[in-house]
């Protein structure tokens, strides 16, 4: 486990138990406090793309499991990386998301149903998908109206 102290990283022999996210956040930290950090959010953006791209090669080249878990771990990085340099929590970022997916998925369900749907097992990417557009421009357009 590491520990951070005076921004350098020491090796600890005790066992802190830190959930990997908050490791990750940690070590951030660390970095930004050290000088090592992002000129602005365009270019996290633009490194996100990348590691997408990383991504898709190591699927579409058939690559180890090994190394597209790597590059998965490269744009989660990546995607704490954008919240911490926005100001953001990563575990508040991550609870919103969590809710917001929660709730239309919810919305979804209840959407299938009613068309007759008892899951959604089978069924091809383009009929899930026009449910998922559905239920998201509801939402959109519900919170379009809030504000008025």
């Amino acid at each position: 486990m590491l520990i951070f102290v005076d921004m350098f990283r020491i090796e600890n022999t005790m066992t802190v138990n830190l959930h990997p996210l908050d490791e990750l956040i940690a070590i951030e930290t660390d970095a930004r406090a050290f000088g090592f950090d992002w000129p602005d959010a365009v270019t996290i953006i633009e490194q996100a793309e990348s590691e997408c791209l990383e991504i898709r090669e190591a699927i579409l080249q058939q690559e180890s499991t090994a190394r597209i878990h790597e590059e998965i771990g490269d744009l989660l990085h990546t995607a704490v990386s954008l919240c911490l340099f926005m100001g953001f929590s990563p575990d508040e970022t991550l609870m919103r998301v969590n809710q917001k997916f929660g709730d239309r998925m919810a919305k979804l369900k209840k959407i299938a149903i009613d068309k007759g749907y008892s899951h959604l097992r089978g069924q091809d990417f383009k009929t899930m998908l026009a449910l998922w557009n559905e239920i998201k421009h509801r939402d959109e357009k519900d919170q379009h109206d809030d504000k008025l």
